[in-house]
């Protein structure tokens, strides 16, 4: 019996260290060799996503990924890149492709390192919301060698990374910092330059 409480106690204080690690432990990548860029033939873009998952005590998420002239990129502080064909160094993914780029925001596949207890602390969907604005090559430049030049953030620096790097670009100096991912939320809500859309993605997409 004693045996039993000190096993139960022992995988409840796992979850709640899942639980309280957020983006940190959901969103988990290994680094790698920066690689190639990969340019598409649209306009230089940047998208802002956020996450929020259906289940709780689990901690949101915010990412960012650039289109810029010199290649496309996803900062994605104290997150994961799910597609292995991504070069990830630090908080930043190089060589992404549009299919790259579809897996990282549909959660393509499941985040690592959480095959024992995905069963109890993955939700069954995330929402997401994508907001999105065309920029110019000069801000899109000036984005992605932001994103590069930044030291790995803690857990649950997902928010604040973002929010920073918005911060230092033309048009987006009044967003303020931020911690948490709901309070990024709100203020991109506020804002006329962005474009939204919200996808509810399964568990069965999203992983």
């Amino acid at each position: 019996m004693i045996r039993a409480r000190r096993g139960f106690a022992a995988a409840l204080l796992a979850v709640f260290s899942v639980a309280l690690a957020g983006c940190a432990a959901l969103f988990m990548g290994v680094a790698g060799s920066e690689g190639p860029g990969h340019a598409g033939d649209g306009p230089s873009k940047l998208r802002i996503a956020i996450y929020e998952p259906q289940r709780p005590l689990l901690v949101p998420h915010a990412a960012m990924v650039i289109h810029a002239p010199e290649g496309h990129l996803i900062y994605d502080p104290a997150g994961w890149t799910p597609d292995p064909r991504g070069h990830r160094r630090v908080d930043v993914t190089y060589s992404v492709t549009p299919e790259t780029e579809r897996a990282f925001l549909l959660r393509d596949e499941a985040p690592m390192g959480l095959t024992v207890l995905q069963s109890v602390v993955q939700p069954e969907s995330w929402e997401l919301y994508l907001f999105e604005a065309e920029v110019s090559d000069e801000v899109a430049s000036e984005a992605a060698r932001l994103a590069r030049e930044r030291p790995a953030l803690p857990k649950t620096g997902c928010a604040f990374g973002v929010s920073t790097l918005l911060r230092q670009l033309p048009g987006y100096e009044d967003i303020n910092p931020c911690w948490l991912p709901s309070t990024l939320l709100r203020s991109l809500k506020g804002r006329d330059d962005l474009t939204l859309t919200q996808t509810l993605v399964p568990l069965a997409q999203g992983g």
